[in-house]
């Protein structure tokens, strides 16, 4: 009798795919008494398996699925975009060189696999099922088979070329499988993705949504595409050499025609959007219109569940104290988890995670401009400057944070986001706070704590298309389909003509768009970002600190606040190796993998 042992990673209680309801998917079995024939004994069981699948592949990199990886639920720590919050988190010890060891990574290279395993299993026994009709019977084969490409699509940005698993192995099988190259990982994806694709539905009913579609197969494949044109990968030698073994991390030719791969694949994305009611949120403007809803359209893309925008999200039903990820992120003093369950004693992480000043120069204005913000070294300018001027910033900074001493602008006239009740003070002496602090995910939450981490927005796949046509040469497609996501945040259109500072414009929108959404750790290394050892993920880190009246010290009370200035704070590490990430060692001495360069 074979068992089946589910792995909870982390999560007490009871998950969901639909976050406001309980008929997809209620807490599995996890007695240890769970064979392959009371999984598959009955629709009900096997249903509870196939929720557990989307719950262990769909938290890749997202909290600490088994003690090793960084992220705790954010990469803005380790990417440019924050501070890295307690000195005692993991995600700081990613900072220094013995935090990148070779059994630290961003999602736990191990449970890659037993997710594979998981839905493997699933595929091959869901016909055993007596009480299950043979069109869901297909549709969950396609979702275990669609569930896999994520996977194998989070790896290969991660690593390069990994091991290909397609069968479930048993005691007689040879269990030595070698890494594969980078274009036979690629071309598994794309294989899983179409073939996904064939056997699931454009929709599902209300109860089962944030199941896999037809579209997010079609993203599962373009996200592929888009990192393998991208420059870390599509170029004729790697970025440190291992030798025979190069084809691991590297294409071994810079091909124009990956970029052609990419577009026809990220145009097939929004195709399908349009077709089934899913789309970026645009209710103010058109081509080449700012639009005057940015605040809320933008908003609303982020942090309102089944938004039409979404493709899809890692869906949470569960008391949020328990969620490593929402600790990381409530920035709400007195919030609870669902059930009522109190997150004040974990709050604090958040408090010295706030956004650096290298971040926030990225930001525009409203009216499009740059902000002029202090330099290291410039005289000190007073807090009214500061206040003016972050109110002149742009819809997506005041949805996605709130600045020192002014009320969350993404909860407009709601009490519990005033700033009584969100500040953790300004920086003085000490450092961490950073030039503003995160909203991100609670746009007009109220007092919810929880939030749905979206995986695929569609916004991704205009940024996809101009990227891609500005490296083929297409300008005016290129800024075709980068002032659709400029223009929604509010924004007069880019008209930039010049190839090398179009790129460069198009990466800026990239960083604002998904501030926070762990995407830009892995966003410049494979762009190659000439700065990224000075600045970006390694260089020197800044950030504001503030004056107060003689004897006072409540940020809370504006008028105290005399001024502010710009400071040096980190400098994080950075190595060449760091372009993908290490296999863990313990993998590396069963003598069957071969470690990336530099590990």
């Amino acid at each position: 009798m074979k068992k089946i042992i589910y792995i909870i990673v982390g999560m007490v209680g009871a998950i969901s795919l639909y976050s406001c309801q309980k008929e997809f998917l209620e807490k599995p079995e996890t007695t240890g008494n769970t064979t392959i024939e009371t999984v598959f004994a009955s629709s009900v069981e096997a249903t509870k398996a196939l929720a557990n699948a989307y719950r262990t592949s769909l938290c890749q990199g997202l909290f600490d699925n088994g003690g090793t990886n960084i992220g705790n639920g954010t990469l803005s720590g380790i990417s440019g975009e924050c501070m890295p919050g307690e000195t005692w988190a993991d995600i700081y010890a990613a900072y220094s060189l013995a935090g990148l060891t070779s059994e630290r990574s961003t999602d736990n290279f191990a449970t890659n696999y037993v997710a594979i395993r998981r839905n493997l299993l699933i595929i091959d026994n869901i016909d055993k099922v007596p009480d299950m009709d043979a069109t869901t019977k297909g549709y969950i084969k396609a979702e275990m088979t669609g569930l896999i490409a994520y996977r194998y699509l989070g790896m290969f940005i991660r690593y390069g070329g990994v091991p290909i698993v397609d069968k479930t192995f048993v005691s007689s099988d040879d269990l030595a499988v070698p890494r594969a190259s980078l274009q036979a990982t690629l071309d598994h994806i794309v294989k899983l993705s179409d073939a996904a694709y064939a056997g699931l539905p454009d929709s599902w009913p209300d109860k089962s949504i944030g199941r896999l579609t037809k579209g997010v197969a079609l993203a599962i494949k373009s996200r592929a595409l888009q990192y393998a044109a991208r420059p870390l990968f599509n170029s004729a030698t790697p970025y440190l050499s291992m030798g025979a073994n190069n084809n691991m991390i590297c294409f071994g030719t810079a091909s124009l025609q990956r970029w052609t791969d990419a577009v026809t694949a990220n145009e097939a994305v929004i195709s399908w959007g349009k077709g089934h009611s899913t789309d970026i949120i645009n209710t103010g403007g058109g081509t080449n219109t700012a639009n005057p809803n940015a605040l809320d359209d933008y908003g609303t893309a982020t942090s309102t569940p089944n938004n039409r925008e979404v493709l899809l999200a890692y869906k949470v039903d569960n008391i949020a104290n328990n969620v490593k990820m929402f600790k990381f992120y409530i920035p709400v003093r007195g919030s609870s988890g669902r059930g009522g369950t109190d997150i004040n004693n974990e709050r604090y992480l958040t408090d010295n995670a706030g956004m650096i000043t290298n971040f926030l120069r990225i930001y525009y204005r409203a009216d499009g401009a740059d902000q002029d913000w202090p330099k290291v070294g410039d005289s000190p300018r007073p807090y009214t400057d500061y206040n003016s001027r972050m109110q002149q910033m742009e819809a997506r900074f005041k949805a996605d944070n709130y600045a020192h001493g002014i009320d969350a602008w993404n909860n407009p006239g709601n009490s519990v986001w005033s700033y009584d009740n969100i500040n953790s003070g300004v920086n003085t002496a000490g450092s961490g706070k950073g030039v503003a602090q995160s909203t991100k995910f609670y746009y007009k939450a109220g007092t919810r704590s929880w939030f749905e981490w979206p995986l695929f927005r569609m916004s991704e796949f205009y940024l996809n298309l101009a990227e891609a046509y500005n490296e083929l040469g297409n300008t005016a497609k290129a800024l075709e389909n980068l002032n659709v996501v400029h223009n929604r945040a509010g924004l007069p259109s880019i008209t930039e003509s010049d190839q090398t500072r179009l790129r460069l414009l198009i990466q800026r929108e990239w960083s604002i768009e998904f501030y926070k959404e762990n995407r830009r750790y892995f966003d410049v290394k494979h762009w190659k970002r000439a700065d990224i050892a000075a600045g970006v993920i390694g260089g020197q880190y800044e950030e504001f600190r503030f004056t107060f009246l003689p004897g006072k010290t409540n940020p809370a009370i504006t008028s105290d606040i005399v001024s502010y200035f710009n400071a040096n704070t980190l400098s994080p590490f950075w190595n060449p190796r760091m372009y993908l990430e290490p296999i863990p060692l313990s993998e590396i001495n069963k003598r069957i993998l071969i470690q990336n360069p530099g590990y």
